[in-house]
């Protein structure tokens, strides 16, 4: 543990041992001195003449010695509670043998009152040994609340840490497999469709039939490449999203049919941060954005199609804010939400990531899906 956090721990606990037993003897202070001067005015008439002001100077200043004493012997830095125990006593002798001596002297009761000086004396130990067994559990219940809360303070950390390093791989394999189906898939197709094209050439005059079959094979091959490999690949790796969120959201929209029409509003808030070259939004968060959008798309499509989109960005007070909204069939919200769903993931996604999903109606028709993400929490760099 830190100097700093050691001196802070033994400051508050210092704190709560002194105020929960001087509060204590104190309200004893003040109440056994009243109690006293209204029984002595009423049953021993011989003493009702002492002043209450000496029976309240003597037991306050014994509480202050007993607030003095817990504090010089250290009380609060002690873990043991032999030792806690033996310092306690000691306290406890010290403000009682110092409010009897003050009682004498302020003539509260005569020095040669042995009886009522001996019966004073047990009383003020007792008092004194409750008032500071009182502030040793007020300060041993606060050093528990302190170890529980930092206890909590280290699992959470614990888990954000995990959660970033999985956010971290994740984008890796994410950037490395689109890659490789950019890549190495694609130039294997293409050596596999040149080696198809010569093989139809050949049996061009030969043989028609195998010919016409071999081309279809290459359209096959041609469609899987252009269609299925690069739609996985974007839907690994976005398309342009090392260019920012902007870029890759226009990117996407660009890809509805043509009858769909599209809008992208881009506050001034994301415009700040959404530029790669600056330390601005990390690709784990404008990856976390594209799903936002591209989920709330791809469910307009399969409930709609809509005919028309819209995606608003913006950077609001530290947090990113995607908004998409379409026109197109009723939105009504499920009886159950089912939790395997791309909408129920995304959700645990974005609240991992300290932030929401919501999916509401839009009048008079289509639906309305907002999301938070508080920036800064998602890891720096995704390679």
């Amino acid at each position: 543990m830190a100097a700093g956090v050691r001196e802070q721990d033994e400051a508050a606990d210092r704190s709560a041992l002194l105020r929960g037993a001087g509060v204590i003897a104190l309200g004893y202070a003040v109440g056994a001195s009243v109690q006293s001067a209204w029984i002595y005015s009423e049953l021993v008439p011989d003493w009702a003449d002492v002043q209450l002001w000496r029976r309240l100077a003597a037991n306050g200043v014994a509480v202050v010695g007993l607030v003095g004493a817990l504090a010089v012997l250290g009380v609060h830095r002690v873990r043991g509670l032999p030792t806690i125990a033996a310092r306690l006593v000691i306290a406890a002798a010290t403000m009682a043998w110092l409010r009897t001596v003050l009682q004498v002297l302020l003539g509260v009761h005569p020095s040669d009152g042995v009886r009522s000086l001996s019966a004073e004396l047990v009383t003020g130990a007792v008092i004194a040994v409750i008032a500071g067994s009182a502030g040793v559990w007020v300060m041993v219940a606060g050093r528990r609340a302190r170890a529980s809360a930092r206890a909590a303070e280290r699992e959470a950390m614990s888990v954000e840490l995990a959660v970033r390093a999985l956010e971290t791989e994740e984008i890796r394999v994410r950037r490395q497999v689109a890659e490789g189906l950019h890549g190495t898939v694609q130039q294997r197709l293409l050596l596999v469709d040149a080696r198809l094209a010569a093989a139809q050439d050949a049996a061009a005059q030969s043989a028609p039939s195998v010919a016409d079959e071999i081309a279809w094979a290459r359209a096959e091959l041609a469609e899987s490449r252009e269609r299925d490999v690069r739609r996985v690949s974007r839907l690994l790796y976005p398309e342009r999203l090392e260019m920012g969120v902007a870029p890759a959201v226009r990117a996407l929209l660009s890809r509805l049919p043509a009858t769909i029409a599209t809008r992208l509003e881009v506050g001034v808030g994301l415009r700040e941060v959404d530029d790669p070259s600056l330390v601005g939004l990390t690709v784990a968060e404008r990856l976390l954005a594209v799903r936002v959008v591209e989920e709330a798309v791809t469910n307009a499509l399969k409930n709609g199609p809509p005919s028309a989109v819209e995606v608003q960005l913006d950077v609001v007070d530290h947090e990113l804010l995607v908004r998409v909204e379409n026109d197109g069939a009723p939105f009504e919200p499920p009886a159950v939400c089912d939790p395997v769903s791309g909408t129920s993931r995304l959700d645990q996604r974005l609240r991992l990531a300290g932030g929401r999903l919501a999916v509401s109606r839009r009048e008079p028709t289509g639906a309305v899906v907002e999301a938070t993400l508080p920036l800064g929490l998602l890891p720096p760099d995704g390679g």
